[in-house]
């Protein structure tokens, strides 16, 4: 056979290499056309597919693409997982730093909690050494007190002269500020007493009754003083002498006005007033302070047994005179060595 001949026995044609044979045909037109995917090392594929042109005509050009199947595959599932570890990794730095400030705050307060306290406890000793000066000296002054109650009874030595002038001295003192606060002040007597009343019409009412017209701006304050009365059974009048009405008022002037229209119109009743109760005469005089008030009592009742003419009281003072007239002098009453001196007491 010559050398252009094609035929070979059936040894040598297994000897040869397979080749794709598209154009066999046993094979069908579409099935050349099909892509071929080659495995590669390492898990990667070459993607064989025909052309176009290749497909229309030559079936000998092929357009050969290689992909990785790793790479294609596991990157974005990767990705997806970097992100959210740096995700969660940036909370957690914000979230440490945030405790990190907390706990700077909160060692800030502790730092300004520890100053107070230190500061509290210092004011706190102060106090303490100060409460314990004051019980030194109270201390003191009641050993100084017993040693001069008891000094007469041990021997016939009088008490310390200076100290009681200067505690009757203070007292003086003590009771005539106390009586400078009341000088705005008048004490209505003898006016009944019920249950409801309202002092402020009652001092209004009375007033009028002596010829001054009071307003509400006139009046500060007004009310009964001392010990509720206790009412008799079946009557609605008190069992005892009712309440002085005490007023306040706004201005000396208008107090001095009611004084003197109250000597002026000596003996008047609450007749005509509308005050409940039965008529009965009312006084107006000065308020004094307790003490004060004590004196004068006893004062009057010295000039019962005295047959003195005048017992009086003028800005809070009492004053007392024998006889009428210029020639009798005008004694000052302040305390009761002034009583037993100008009464001649002894």
């Amino acid at each position: 056979m010559g050398p252009d001949q094609k035929w070979k026995c059936v040894e040598c044609k297994s000897a040869e290499p397979r080749t794709d044979n598209t154009n066999t045909p046993v094979r069908s037109s579409n099935a050349r056309h099909e892509h071929a995917y080659v495995n590669m090392s390492r898990g990667a594929q070459t993607r064989v597919a025909m052309s176009p042109v290749a497909r229309e005509g030559d079936s000998s050009i092929m357009e050969v693409s290689y992909t990785d199947s790793n790479t294609h595959n596991t990157t974005p599932r990767d990705n997806g997982l970097d992100t959210t570890c740096v995700t969660d990794t940036q909370l957690l730095v914000s979230e440490l730093r945030l405790l990190r400030e907390d706990m700077r705050a909160m060692s800030q307060e502790m730092h300004a909690l520890r100053t107070s306290l230190t500061s509290l406890t210092a004011r706190i000793d102060g106090c303490d050494r100060r409460l314990d000066g004051c019980e030194d000296r109270i201390g003191a002054l009641c050993a100084r007190v017993e040693s001069l109650e008891t000094r007469p009874q041990l021997s016939d030595a009088a008490p310390d002269s200076s100290l009681v002038e200067t505690v009757s001295q203070l007292r003086l003192e003590l009771n005539d500020r106390d009586q400078e606060l009341l000088l705005n002040d008048i004490e209505i007597t003898s006016v009944p007493e019920s249950s409801g009343e309202n002092a402020m019409h009652l001092v209004t009412a009375l007033s009028k009754k002596l010829g001054v017209e009071l307003t509400e701006h006139d009046i500060v304050d007004a009310g009964r003083v001392g010990r509720a009365p206790q009412l008799q059974e079946g009557t609605h009048g008190p069992a005892t002498r009712p309440r002085p009405l005490v007023v306040r008022l706004a201005r000396r002037a208008v107090r001095d006005r009611l004084l003197q229209a109250a000597r002026v119109r000596r003996g008047a009743t609450t007749e005509g007033t509308g005050i409940p109760g039965r008529t009965q005469t009312f006084y107006v005089n000065e308020r004094l302070t307790p003490q004060n008030r004590r004196l004068f009592y006893k004062a009057r009742e010295l000039k019962q047994q005295q047959s003195w003419r005048y017992v009086w009281t003028r800005d809070g003072k009492i004053y007392a005179r024998q006889q009428a007239g210029t020639n009798s002098p005008r004694h000052r009453i302040r305390t009761e060595l002034d009583l037993n001196r100008v009464f001649g007491l002894r």
